[in-house]
């Protein structure tokens, strides 16, 4: 009977067994589908028995807390059962490392994939080769990887779709080689060193003062010290900075006065360090959405309880992520998937006014992609835009890239290259450098980690810069006085800036790198345009000495009379008709004289009016046009005796200037005096 009894005990034991196996696949299928890639792996993992069933789980460092295990958890174990394991279906496989993909755990998805391979990967599963061949070159495979891309190549030649991932992939291989070969001895590429504890992730650095602010996911307690509902949430965290590769002490939370358990890090702040920028991830109608908050530092030195910004940061029903602000505080800038960009994740820019207010974002489509891209940072002084990116050529997954420029008139980027990037991610940059791009900057890569991001110092030695200077002096040629208030505008300077000369004539440009000459100006002087060349390399500083003398503008040339064909300064007087604008007969000879006169001087200046006017009878308007005809008649004369009629200037007064009474019936004498047109011709001549 207790032989009976601890069999059957045996057979419960068994089918129970079975029936958590069964569930805890039901559990991974589940979380997959959902998305939630961290408990798809701990499912997935216990049913292959991979792992014991645990009761809290880290997905960054693939361990179980809390329990003793009783399997070998490491890599090498894991990738041994995926390969072998027949519990490892087609469907498990592809499922377990596309969960393992999207957590960047490269090592354990490459078996995955390998494994579908084995199994022969079918038309349910078309891109297991592609991310076969991904994760072989994340994990520096690159000759396996390239064999792998080739046959997903050749497995799709109709696909257009997956040719261009395999194309661009290829691309990414033969980069990666190329950037192998570089040698910059210049520049230090190592893991940030000190207590800043990188085992679960540290991110998104920032420098201010001698703090080092930044994101990590290690189990931390924000509520109180017997909770541990934080576990792997987000926080932001600081330690103080010992050299431009370490830090001092351990890393110290973050605190806002809420201590709410929500995802939030990726911070910026803005240059007076009173305003803290930061994301944090809500649940909104069932969809879970990064959005911006600000904090404001108390006069105590805590931060504020943050705000969510207004919906022109944060749109509605979209992501909006790590925010940063230029170093002269203009230019706020974030990443957003909201509609109106050009791909995934795009970089967007908000104006920043005197008051700290943000204006409406727009998009920086001179960088954006279809792709994703991300963290954006712009470094003031060299005019560099640095981001992240996974749609330019790259080393794979996001590369940095710099764009030089202002922000609204950014370059074509280029890529930062190796080692600042690797064939893993490469992302969030900073530089605490006041000069230059790559002193005293951080990078955040997985490159050395099975999971996740953690901190990297990039330092480059640059030459020791030596400056050019130009001083210079401007003077009066025909005095050799100096002369004061010369506007001096310096060519092919970062700025085309102008600079004016003091009182005793000199001005000096400081930074001469690049210039190409000057113009000089002042009024009364004729302008001048210097060409100048500085030289190509220096061992010292180097003063350039220039002198520049402005001739003087000439007074313009004195004119007097020489001739004229008006007596006693009377003009010649040509009468008309009653309205009438025909030239009379006896009036021809009046007009002879003024041919006469400019046949005779027909290259000096003239003072030469024919002016036309009328009687008072009818309108004002009419009687104008009346006296525009006269003198047209009369200059049509000249013109047609060959005087080229841009030497005539024609008016008409009408009956505004009458010279007798111009009564209409009482004094038709005055009338017909009326009815004429003034002649004023006078030739003059140069001194």
């Amino acid at each position: 009977m207790n032989k009976i009894a601890i069999l059957g005990l045996g057979i419960l034991i068994q089918l129970g067994g079975i029936a958590q196996k069964k569930s805890d696949l039901r559990n991974a299928d589940g979380f997959y589908k959902e998305g939630d890639y961290y408990n798809a792996i701990v499912s997935y993992e216990v049913y292959l028995g991979i792992r014991n069933p645990v009761t809290t789980f880290s997905p960054y460092t693939l361990k179980r807390k809390n329990n003793v295990s009783k399997v070998d958890t490491s890599t090498a174990a894991a990738v041994n059962i995926i390969s072998t394991s027949s519990e490892v279906t087609k469907q498990i496989a592809w499922q377990l490392g596309e969960s393992y993909r999207q957590l960047y755990h490269y090592q354990r998805a490459e078996a995955c994939y390998a494994r579908l391979v084995a199994l022969g990967a079918d038309a349910d599963y078309p891109q297991a080769l592609y991310w076969y061949a991904v994760c072989l070159r994340s994990n520096n495979k690159f000759d396996e990887a390239e064999k792998q891309i080739k046959r997903f190549l050749q497995e799709n030649k109709k696909d257009k779709v997956n040719t261009d991932l395999g194309n661009k992939e290829q691309a990414t291989l033969a980069y990666i080689r190329q950037q192998l070969k570089r040698t910059d001895l210049s520049l230090s590429f190592n893991k940030l060193k000190g207590n800043v504890g990188q085992t679960e992730g540290a991110y998104a650095p920032i420098v201010f003062n001698d703090t080092l602010l930044f994101t990590s996911a290690r189990i931390v307690d924000t509520v109180s010290k017997y909770s541990s509902i934080n576990a792997h949430v987000n926080h932001l965290f600081y330690n103080t900075i010992a050299s431009n590769s370490a830090v001092n002490g351990n890393a110290t939370i973050l605190h806002f006065p809420s201590k709410l358990s929500a995802n939030e890090g990726t911070s910026a702040l803005t240059p007076d360090k009173k305003k803290l920028y930061f994301a944090r991830s809500n649940a909104e109608h069932g969809k879970t959405l990064s959005t911006i908050y600000v904090s404001n530092r108390l006069s105590d030195g805590t931060w504020s309880e943050p705000e969510k910004l207004d919906g022109k940061i944060n749109k509605a029903g979209y992501n909006s992520i790590q925010p940063s602000i230029t170093q002269d505080d203009k230019y706020f800038l974030f990443a957003s998937d909201r509609d109106g960009g050009v791909g995934g994740f795009d970089i967007w820019c908000s104006a920043i006014d005197a008051s700290g207010n943000l204006g409406e974002p727009f998009n920086l489509k001179s960088i954006n992609t279809k792709e994703d891209e991300e963290a954006p940072f712009y470094h003031t002084n060299s005019q560099t835009f640095v981001f992240a990116s996974k749609g330019y050529l790259g080393m794979g997954g996001f590369d940095l890239y710099a764009a030089k420029g202002d922000i609204l008139h950014l370059q074509t980027p280029d890529n930062l290259g190796y080692p600042t990037n690797s064939p893993k991610d490469d992302i969030y940059f900073f530089s605490a450098s006041s000069d230059s791009l790559l002193k005293k900057s951080f990078v955040s890569s997985d490159r050395a980690s099975d999971c996740c991001l953690e901190l990297f110092a990039v330092d480059k030695t640059y030459p020791v810069k030596h400056y050019q200077s130009i001083r210079g002096i401007v003077s009066d040629c025909d005095r050799n006085s100096p002369l004061s208030a010369v506007s001096v505008s310096v060519k092919n300077t970062p700025a085309n800036y102008n600079v004016t000369t003091s009182s005793n004539g000199a001005f000096i440009v400081a930074f001469a790198d690049s210039v190409t000459g000057f113009d000089v100006e002042k009024d009364g002087f004729n302008a001048k345009s210097i060409p100048f060349a500085v030289a190509n390399s220096i061992t010292k500083d180097t003063i350039y000495k220039v002198s520049v003398c402005l001739d003087k503008i000439p007074p313009p040339p004195v004119v007097k009379v020489i001739d004229s064909v008006n007596v006693s300064e009377k003009p010649l007087i040509v009468y008309f008709d009653f309205d009438k604008s025909d030239i009379k007969t006896e009036y021809a000879p009046v007009l002879d004289q003024v041919v006469a006169l400019l046949t005779k001087y027909p290259t000096i200046s003239l003072q030469f009016d024919i002016a036309g006017y009328t009687d008072a009878t009818g309108s004002d308007e009419y009687n104008l046009k009346l006296g525009q005809r006269r003198a047209e008649s009369c200059k049509q004369y000249i013109v047609s005796k060959g005087i080229d009629e841009k030497r005539v200037t024609l008016k008409s007064f009408g009956k505004t200037a009458p010279v007798a009474t111009n009564a209409s019936q009482d004094n038709p004498e005055g009338r017909a005096l009326n009815r004429r047109v003034e002649i004023n011709v006078k030739a003059a001549k140069n001194n």
